[in-house]
C-alpha cells in the first residue's frame, strides 16, 4: 500500500523530533552540552518544541514530579516537567554533573496538587483549579542547560530542552494565615539567603506574573488541550521573585522568604 503524501509528511516530523529528543536525552544522561540541535531537526515553532520537550520526556521514562510555568508571552510559552529524580525534600542536595563552585537556583513558591486534573474537553476554572491544590511550599528551582551557549539559541530550542530545569529543592510549607490558599500568595517578598558567619545578600523580592495561582491555571488549560494532565501529588512553580541566584556549594545556607519562612539548604557537588 502507498502512503500518502500526509502520512509521509507526519512520519517525517515524528522521526525528526525523535532526533532531536534523543539527543537532548544523550547530553542528560552523560551530563554533557551540546552547541545546538542539527539544522535539519531544529524545532521550527513553539508546539514544535513543545513535543520535542514531551518525546524527551518519553524516552527517559521518568516520572514527572513536578512543572514550571508562567503566563505566555509574545513568542513564549514557558512549560516545562521538572522529574522526579531531580527533586530534593531534604537540606541537602547533591548536584549531578562536574564538581561546581556555585549552584544557579531562582526562589519560588511550589504549590502541591490534592487531586488530579486530568485531561477534558471543557477548560477548567480558576475555581477549579484552586480546589485541587493543596499546601504551598518553599522552594528552589535549580538551573541547567544540555546547551554550550543557550542564550544565542532560539525560544523554541529552549523549550524542547525544558527551560532550564535541572531539579527543584522543596523546603519547608510556607507560613500563610490561617484559610489561605495559594491566591493568597505575596506578589512581593524579600528574598535573603546567609552562609553562617556572614551578612545576609538581600533581594526586593517580586512575582513576575503577580499572581501564583494564574499560572498555574495557564498551564492546566495548555496542558488539558494537548491530552496531557496534571495529577496529585506533583507541585507547580509560577515564576522566580529575583531570577537566578549564584548559591556556593559546600556550606550551610539559609533561604529566607520574608515572613513565609526559611530553607536550609546544603548544596555538594
Amino acid at each position: 500500500m502507498t502512503m500518502t503524501v500526509a502520512t509521509q509528511a507526519t512520519e517525517t516530523i515524528v522521526g525528526r523530533r525523535e532526533r532531536a529528543a534523543r539527543i537532548l536525552v544523550t547530553a542528560r544522561q552523560k551530563s554533557a552540552l551540546v552547541e545546538r540541535l542539527p539544522s535539519e531537526v531544529l524545532p521550527a515553532t513553539l508546539d514544535d518544541g513543545f513535543a520535542i520537550q514531551q518525546e524527551v520526556s518519553a524516552q527517559l521514562g521518568r516520572r514527572t514530579g513536578a512543572w514550571k510555568c508562567a503566563l505566555p508571552q509574545t513568542g513564549k510559552v514557558i512549560a516545562a516537567p521538572i522529574y522526579e529524580a531531580e527533586i530534593y525534600r531534604n537540606d541537602v542536595c547533591r548536584m549531578i554533573g562536574p564538581p561546581r563552585a556555585s549552584v544557579r537556583a531562582e526562589p519560588e513558591l511550589a504549590c502541591v496538587l490534592n487531586r488530579d486534573l486530568p485531561p477534558r474537553r471543557d477548560a477548567y476554572s480558576e475555581a477549579e483549579v484552586l480546589d485541587a491544590l493543596g499546601q504551598t511550599y518553599l522552594a528552589l528551582e535549580l538551573l541547567g542547560s544540555r546547551y554550550s551557549h543557550p542564550e544565542s539559541l532560539t525560544f523554541a530550542e529552549l523549550l524542547a530542552d525544558g527551560l532550564f530545569n535541572a531539579g527543584l529543592v522543596i523546603g519547608p510549607r510556607v507560613n500563610l494565615r490561617e484559610g489561605a490558599t495559594p491566591a493568597d500568595s505575596p506578589v512581593e517578598l524579600t528574598i535573603s539567603w546567609t552562609r553562617a558567619g556572614e551578612q545576609p545578600v538581600t533581594f526586593a523580592g517580586r512575582h513576575p506574573d503577580r499572581s501564583v495561582l494564574a499560572p498555574i491555571v495557564w498551564l492546566t488549560n495548555f496542558l488539558r488541550v494537548r491530552g496531557v494532565g496534571l495529577h496529585a501529588g506533583q507541585a507547580v512553580i509560577t515564576g522566580s521573585y529575583t531570577g537566578a541566584l549564584e548559591l556556593p556549594v559546600g556550606c550551610e545556607l539559609r533561604v529566607r522568604f520574608g515572613e513565609l519562612g526559611t530553607l536550609p539548604i546544603t548544596f555538594l557537588s
